[in-house]
């Protein structure tokens, strides 16, 4: 196999020195001549030649690159959270790496030490978990940016997302605008901030005249799928449940189905993000519709100012809305 194309050899094919190369790569081409800048790029794409982005990394500290860190690649809003991503740092000349950490901590860490390596411009966090590792490296380096849920107490980082509270509670009252009955709430891990927030929005919009049955479960179709199957046991009461995401929602649509339950004359859904998939898929979902293509300008916008910036504990939250479908 052939080697690879080096700096020499665009330096030796030009007729410049390797120092000439180096600066018409790195754009520093102002004291090049206009002829020696043509003769380089023609070396360049004659020998396929590129730069090499690790040894960039080394001068400069960091990279074009940035690494984003994802509690569950299946999730469909996951997902489209980082294509937002992924085509927003594309307009800024950055390219994205994404790992997925399986809500694993010890995963989280062996990933956050990988970015490291590859001195990522920045890491960003779409559901963080508290551990030792990622608070050292907070306190260390100032290019981490949390999104969906917020840095731990004594972490300071930007965080883009939604205001959870706000979402749950705008589902309780139009549960209780509605006169629903019945009220279930099936919501995420109490232990992530972001969980707890949208249940505890969603118990205060339906307030203390109505008792909420509560089942805590991962946020994926086969844990809503047993949380449902556990509830519609009972057939003697319509309940109305709101899902802690669209993926739970999913799961507890089959358990109904399984039972031959009509929605929503039998079984009240509310889900939460209205991932792209719902208007092909689950055009009966009612849910909280989250600006999931939103959130890539928002990220590329804070690591493309973070050099100009101290501000390095901002906000920024997007708007949600309520997409009412079939469900509710």
């Amino acid at each position: 196999m052939a080697k690879p194309p080096t700096i020499r050899d665009v330096a030796r094919l030009s007729g410049v020195s390797t120092a000439t190369v180096s600066r018409f790569f790195t754009g520093k081409t102002s004291a090049i001549a206009p002829e020696t800048i043509e003769n380089v790029r023609s070396a360049a794409e004659e020998l396929g030649y590129t730069p090499s982005e690790i040894g960039r990394s080394l001068r400069l500290a960091s990279s074009r690159v940035v690494v984003m860190l994802v509690p569950d690649a299946t999730n469909l809003f996951t997902a489209d959270v980082a294509a937002s991503v992924e085509n927003a740092l594309k307009g800024i000349g950055l390219s994205l790496v994404l790992a997925n950490t399986a809500e694993n901590a010890e995963k989280q860490d062996g990933l956050l030490a990988d970015a490291q390596g590859l001195r990522a411009r920045a890491i960003v966090l779409q559901g963080a978990m508290d551990t030792p590792r990622l608070r050292e490296m907070a306190e260390r380096q100032n290019n981490l940016i949390f999104v969906n849920r917020r840095p731990a107490p004594g972490i300071v980082a930007p965080y883009v997302g939604v205001d959870n509270f706000a979402g749950g509670f705008a589902v309780g009252r139009y549960f209780i605008e509605h006169g629903y009955e019945n009220c279930v709430a099936i919501h995420g891990p109490r232990h992530y901030p972001g969980s707890s927030r949208r249940l505890e929005g969603f118990l205060a919009g339906v307030g203390e005249m109505r008792q909420v049955l509560r089942f805590e479960c991962a946020f994926t179709m086969a844990a809503g799928y047993q949380q449902g199957s556990l509830l519609l046991a009972d057939r003697s009461r319509r309940y109305a449940v709101f899902c802690a995401n669209d993926m739970i929602a999913y799961g507890v649509y089959r358990a109904a189905m399984e039972r031959n339950m009509r929605i929503p004359e039998d079984l009240i859904i509310f889900g939460f993000d209205d991932n792209r998939v719902n208007e092909w898929l689950a055009p009966w979902l009612t849910t909280v519709k989250v600006p999931a293509f939103d959130f890539g300008p928002a990220i590329a916008e804070l690591i493309n100012e973070a050099p100009a910036t101290n501000d390095h504990n901002r906000t920024v939250i997007l708007p949600f809305s309520l997409t009412i479908r079939q469900s509710a």
